[in-house]
């Protein structure tokens, strides 16, 4: 069987993973709950955020688990080009799906919360929702981004 198993920071992943488990009735773990309910090589589907370009805890997933694909949550708007530098950051070789998560400031400390309004300054060619983001915080977390990985288990997998 087929698990999904996410890291989440500020609770998109999370959601990710929930909306993706109902969907395809898989059932889900945090990467801590992964390594007591399943074995090495097992499958799975690997949901994390994303931080400086890196997909947080994929090389401690690879080398517990056989990762069908990939999703990776972060902030920025999609984009064919943002994927392709993902993809080649992670060294990823099996399908990569990007989700656009959010930002929470909530759930950010300090330095983190000065990172990210930096970032979002320095920024170009922001739309209004990322303009929105990078001063309040939003969630863009949605069944419908979903779209692209559920198709691809339904094709190939389950």
């Amino acid at each position: 069987m087929i698990s999904i198993v996410y890291e989440s920071k500020t609770g998109h992943t999370k959601k990710y993973a929930q909306l993706l488990s109902k969907k395809l009735h898989l059932p889900i773990y945090s990467l801590k709950e992964a390594e007591t309910k399943l074995n090495q090589n097992d499958k799975i589907v690997f949901l994390s955020w994303i931080c400086a370009g890196k997909i947080k805890e994929k090389n401690n997933a690879d080398k517990k688990y056989n990762i069908i694909c990939y999703g990776a949550v972060g902030a920025y708007p999609y984009s064919d080009k943002y994927l392709a530098e993902l993809k080649q950051a992670n060294q990823i070789k099996t399908p990569l799906f990007y989700l656009r998560g959010g930002l929470d400031y909530s759930k950010l400390n300090f330095f983190q919360k000065i990172l990210v309004k930096i970032v979002g300054i320095t920024m170009k060619n922001k739309d209004e929702n990322t303009k929105e983001m990078f001063k309040k915080g939003k969630n863009f977390v949605s069944l419908n981004n979903l779209e692209e990985i559920i198709k691809f288990m339904q094709i190939k997998h389950i």
